[in-house]
């Protein structure tokens, strides 16, 4: 067992040979998934490929320009941490308990909650290299441009919710980008995500500039621990919603039944933005037509093998969840593509009296950008000799990363 994972490991750092079989489906294939099924649900898989593949991750990050191991030390000393009483009373639904990103306790822990923000400027950094630690900001750059093309507007003084917000990264993006906003709601189901955040805003302004993510302080902003399919805002007060690189982390059921709660809450006329992953862009398809390399993939991710079967359907305009959109009463519901990767969504609650417009319009194809995320195998964009690991410095290390 030991050496099979091994040998699944160096598949992460090696290209594919140019005819490889492993994109091949059926015969050996079938039983080299097998095995690799029974070594990601071996108790050696924990003690031994997930420590080295954190490693790897945290040592690809700081390659890209990411001062991993330094913020992780700062935000800790930010504590103490500790949760609250009234954490307790929500109600945590058994897929969210699954182990997530490699933490066995998935987001209900502090070291998920710690790591969060840092973790996402990695994978800014892997989505456009060239940007190297300010990658993140062109990576959700894209995003707003791409929801931007397709309508996305928010009225003056109107009301945003972001369900699923982590510790509220993506939260503290949509105050900035909309100063009109009367208020800007994140909601999570994760206490530790949601005690990090409310931390983070409340720095002082030489603290807020060593953090590895944009801060500035928003009365606008609260962050509400709830679940997202319930979250216990009231019906008809809400003038947007968004919804992002939340979807892959569900599975496809509990995903509609948010769509739910978000169409309850919407005013008429109100508006979902979605950003998510694409599993029909060529880039997503190659990866997961390689069983092993995916299957790695996916012992982190529980439910992106069933996102990706639900966001792909064939037949299906726009996929899975332009369907279960439609099914919980959007209308308008237009997708293009943010990068050579991802998606963008926008779809509206009809006006009272008036029935959904439930054709889709599907820019994807028109609108395909170029692929610049790092292959599996790559560390870096360029080639060379690696680059000693960045270190946090207050503002000359920070200088241009919001």
């Amino acid at each position: 067992m030991l050496a099979l994972l091994v040998t699944l490991q160096s598949l992460l750092r090696s290209p594919p040979p140019r005819s490889s079989g492993l994109a091949m489906r059926g015969g050996g294939i079938d039983i080299g998934r097998a095995l690799l099924d029974a070594a990601l649900s071996s108790p050696l898989y924990k003690a031994v490929l997930v420590p080295q593949a954190q490693r790897t991750m945290v040592e690809t990050a700081e390659r890209n320009g990411v001062p991993w191991r330094d913020a992780l030390d700062w935000i800790k000393a930010r504590g103490p941490w500790r949760l609250s009483e009234d954490d307790s009373a929500v109600a945590i639904p058994e897929y969210y308990r699954r182990p997530f990103h490699a933490y066995e306790q998935g987001n209900l822990c502090w070291d998920a909650a710690w790591e969060g923000e840092i973790a996402s400027r990695a994978v800014g950094a892997r989505n456009f290299p060239e940007f190297g630690e300010r990658g993140e900001e062109a990576f959700r750059g894209a995003f707003d441009e791409a929801l931007a093309s397709l309508g996305a507007e928010c009225p003056a003084g109107g009301s945003l919710v972001d369900l699923g917000c982590g510790s509220g990264i993506s939260t503290r993006r949509l105050a900035a980008a909309h100063p009109q906003a009367g208020s800007v709601v994140g909601v999570d189901l994760s206490p530790h995500f949601l005690a990090v955040g409310r931390r983070l805003l409340e720095l002082e302004e030489e603290e807020r500039r060593r953090w590895v993510q944009p801060l500035e302080p928003d009365g606008r902003i609260s962050l509400l621990h709830a679940d997202a399919a319930a979250t216990g805002l009231a019906a008809c007060s809400v003038d947007v919603v968004q919804l992002s690189l939340v979807m892959h982390e569900l599975p496809p059921t509990a995903a509609g039944d948010i769509f739910a709660e978000a169409h309850r809450i919407l005013r008429p006329g109100g508006q979902l933005w979605v950003t998510e992953m694409d599993f029909a862009t060529e880039g997503f398809s190659k990866l997961r037509s390689n069983p092993l390399l995916f299957s790695l993939i996916r012992s982190t991710e529980p439910y992106l093998d069933a996102y990706a079967d639900w966001q792909t359907a064939e037949g299906v305009p726009g996929g899975g969840p332009a369907a279960a959109l439609a099914e919980v009463g959007f209308g308008r519901i237009r997708l293009a593509a943010a990068t050579g990767r991802h998606f963008a969504l926008v779809c509206s609650r009809p006006l009272n009296g008036c029935e959904p417009d439930r054709a889709v319009d599907d820019r994807r194809a028109a609108t395909a950008k170029p692929d610049t995320h790092l292959k599996t195998w790559e560390a870096k964009a360029a080639a060379g000799a690696r680059a000693p690991p960045p270190t946090m410095t207050g503002a000359e290390g920070d200088e241009g990363r919001g």
